[in-house]
């Protein structure tokens, strides 16, 4: 019970996502289809229904706090680093299913208000803001295989974790405010919109190749 208090803030999200999205939901007719994905040029091109909608939602979240919640069960370097993740992952769960509550009920708005040609500003905003507070939490995840930048090299090396976690910390965050500043260009400049994503794209990959360039300078 003391654990589960850890991750208070989760299951309160998850609970007003049900209260709030079943409501919203209530709101829709039977055969009301719910956006689900939104392509390259902003339209959207993929639907749900409601049922769908809340199956999906809920079962992600549930998903996302089991596996965050069941981390020492399962995960054979928790406990090498248990005091830093206890701080860590309750803080990691919560961002994860807030963020995917506010896309869904997002979502479920654009079909009550019968919305076709989506703000996709408001998504950009909401990735960016992930991003950003994946990338301050990024530095202090101690190592381990199932969160952060997984390679070969990185799981074999203890400063390697360490200095490409510090970089990718700083990528992400770059990333993010890259995510929002494009949220404020109007969505037809299609060239602002594919650069700007190129460029957030190659600093979210660039660590895993960091990871490699420190393997070959360390065994050099």
């Amino acid at each position: 019970m003391k654990r589960l208090m850890n991750f208070k803030w989760s299951v309160i999200v998850m609970i007003l996502f049900f209260i709030v999205g079943a409501y919203m939901l209530s709101l829709l007719p039977a055969d009301a289809r719910i956006p689900s994905h939104v392509n390259i040029r902003n339209e959207i091109d993929g639907w749900t229904s409601k049922t769908g909608t809340m199956l999906f939602g809920g079962g992600m979240m549930i998903f996302l706090f089991a596996m965050f919640f069941l981390m020492p069960w399962y995960s054979p370097w928790y406990r090498n680093y248990e005091h830093r993740n206890e701080k860590i992952i309750p803080t990691l769960c919560f961002i994860m299913i807030l963020f995917f509550a506010l896309l869904l009920l997002f979502q479920i708005y654009l079909a009550i208000k019968n919305i076709t040609d989506p703000p996709i500003q408001i998504m950009l905003i909401l990735i960016g803001l992930l991003f950003i507070s994946l990338g301050n939490l990024l530095p202090k995840m101690p190592k381990n295989f199932f969160i952060g930048i997984k390679t070969p090299w990185t799981l074999t090396s203890e400063d390697n974790w360490i200095k490409t976690h510090r970089l990718g910390g700083t990528l992400f965050v770059i990333s993010g405010l890259i995510m929002i500043i494009k949220g404020f260009f109007p969505k037809g400049n299609m060239t602002v919109q594919l650069v700007t994503t190129l460029i957030a794209i190659g600093m979210l990959l660039y660590p895993m190749l960091y990871s490699f360039m420190l393997y070959r300078k360390e065994n050099k």
